[in-house]
């Protein structure tokens, strides 16, 4: 099927969202929100009114804690009747990534919703407070305005040079961080190193005895 921008207002992602809950209706949507974290993860189980199926609980990050998320997923759409799950995650490091292609495996279909996102819901419903559980409301929330992205994660040589990018990065960075910290040095113990200012024919130029570190 063909997107157009200019079909929703907001654009391609709006337009792919509206259409995939018009398919399949509003009613058969659960909506399953997880805050993603290094070692435990929590979630919440919601319809798409926000009205609250399971309480936040806590999962640990790993196949076992998958497997009970997918049990009260199960358990849900069993006695509520729900045909599809719509799983929302923040972008939280790399810790959300297994849980993405678990879901994905489980024909999950998943919202991957930038911080920002989140933290726009947070400041429309004019709470400034930090806590876990109101994180999963602003998930659940983001997910019924439609945003973030459906996308897959990455994979194959798409992986490789997005691996590679990041690594050049950093290691322009550290490189960067070093340059300036001997620079810093040696303007304590020969200021003279990088340069210094003369007058030729009337002019001012800066002069350097070497070359670039």
């Amino acid at each position: 099927m063909t997107y157009t921008l200019l079909n929703h207002i907001q654009g391609k992602i709006g337009s792919r969202w509206a259409h995939f809950v018009k398919e399949n209706g509003v009613d058969q949507l659960l909506i399953v929100a997880v805050d993603a974290a290094k070692y435990t993860h929590k979630v919440l189980l919601a319809n798409f009114y926000g009205d609250i199926l399971i309480k936040p609980f806590e999962i640990d990050a790993s196949e076992s804690g998958f497997n009970r998320l997918k049990k009260n997923v199960e358990l849900v759409m069993k006695e509520k009747g729900y045909e599809k799950v719509v799983l929302g995650i923040e972008t939280t490091a790399h810790y959300y990534e297994d849980l993405v292609r678990l879901s994905h495996s489980e024909n999950y279909h998943v919202r991957i919703i930038n911080a920002a996102s989140t933290a726009q819901e947070r400041n429309t419903l004019m709470n400034w407070s930090k806590t876990d559980n109101l994180d999963l409301m602003t998930i659940v929330q983001s997910v019924i305005h439609g945003r973030g992205t459906s996308n897959e994660l990455r994979s194959g040589i798409v992986l490789e040079l997005q691996k590679l990018t990041r690594a050049r990065r950093n290691l322009v960075q550290t490189r960067t961080a070093l340059e300036n910290a001997i620079r810093v040095h040696l303007d304590q113990v020969f200021r003279e190193f990088q340069g210094k200012s003369i007058v030729v024919e009337g002019k001012r130029r800066h002069i350097q005895p070497f070359s670039e570190l």
